[in-house]
């Protein structure tokens, strides 16, 4: 019978583990792997039976299409959500929204004080400026 290669994407997806993982398990000869040379450099091929002894996996439920074919099951449970559900969702919406709205009117509120204040501001401080001292503006650099 003839062993099942995996590349490492592929046996890191059949374990559930990250590609690094993998190549971490590669690196310190925890798993036994065949070296294909390419021009790019080498691929490693995985042998099955390595793979599922080292994080001692059962062949029948480590199968990729297996994992894929229960993942896509649970996906489509949960991708349905009844009426209720829906309408809940629309209720916290509507009220974020409006929450929103009513943050975004105080800020605008809060803005137009400040130009406000800020206008007064430079009113009184031309207004404390010494009188009768003009100077042009190409003027600055002159002592008096």
């Amino acid at each position: 019978m003839a062993e099942t290669l995996y590349s490492i994407q592929e046996a890191a997806d059949v374990v559930g583990k990250s590609v690094q993982t993998i190549r971490r398990a590669l690196k310190s000869k925890k798993i036994h792997a065949k070296k294909q040379k390419t021009p790019q450099g080498f691929n490693y091929l995985i042998e099955e039976g390595a793979l599922f002894a080292l994080y001692k996996m059962d062949r029948e439920h480590g199968s990729v299409k297996k994992g894929l074919a229960e993942a896509e099951q649970t996906s489509l449970v949960t991708e349905y959500a009844s009426k209720d559900d829906v309408m809940d969702q629309k209720r916290t919406l509507d009220r974020l929204v409006d929450e929103n709205r009513k943050d975004k009117e105080t800020f605008m509120r809060f803005v137009k004080v400040f130009q406000e204040r800020f206008t007064a501001l430079e009113n009184q401080v031309k207004l404390l400026e010494e009188p009768g001292k003009k100077k042009r503006w190409f003027q600055f650099w002159k002592r008096a």
